[in-house]
């Protein structure tokens, strides 16, 4: 794909919001990668709403979205994918990743793909989950605090996102 002709959309929410995006491929080669990061970090209801519409021929979608909940967040992300039945030679790829970092704080992701042709690239991937108490231990026998550790996780999962948005 050609970088030049690529539209990136980026958005980051860190407060409890209710957020709606849609996205129309609907040119011939049009191609589109959406970036979120959420950082909840207050009590509430944080909502993510993600449609990436494929409407012609040989469309190009990424969604890749990132977070992280804790204080008693709760985080809903849902992703859809249509592939429209014109939209032959489509390729579209949809990740959502969330970590929990307290037991107050929750968190679901709902990947889904409405395919209505044959002749496409499509899938979804979704993870939810806490750090890594290996990973934590792992850190901590080098001699990291148990608080730096954290935060060494917690970044390194959220830099592949924080670099797409700050770029």
């Amino acid at each position: 794909m050609d970088k030049k002709t690529m539209q990136k959309i980026t958005f980051s929410i860190d407060h409890p919001e209710k957020k709606d995006i849609y996205i129309p491929l609907l040119n011939y080669g049009q191609e589109v990668e959406l970036y979120g990061l959420v950082e909840a970090e207050s009590e509430g209801d944080y909502e993510i709403n993600i449609v990436m519409d494929h409407r012609n021929r040989g469309t190009y979608g990424r969604v890749l979205v990132k977070g992280t909940a804790i204080n008693g967040a709760r985080v809903k992300v849902n992703g859809l994918v249509k592939i429209e039945k014109d939209a032959s030679k489509t390729d579209s790829y949809l990740t959502m990743k969330m970590l929990i970092l307290d037991e107050k704080s929750m968190a679901t992701v709902e990947p889904r793909l409405e395919i209505e042709n044959n002749d496409v690239k499509a899938s979804h991937s979704a993870t939810v989950g806490k750090i890594d108490d290996e990973q934590l231990f792992y850190l901590i026998s080098r001699g990291i605090s148990l608080e730096e550790a954290r935060k060494l996780i917690i970044n390194g999962f959220l830099e592949e996102i924080k670099k797409e948005i700050i770029n």
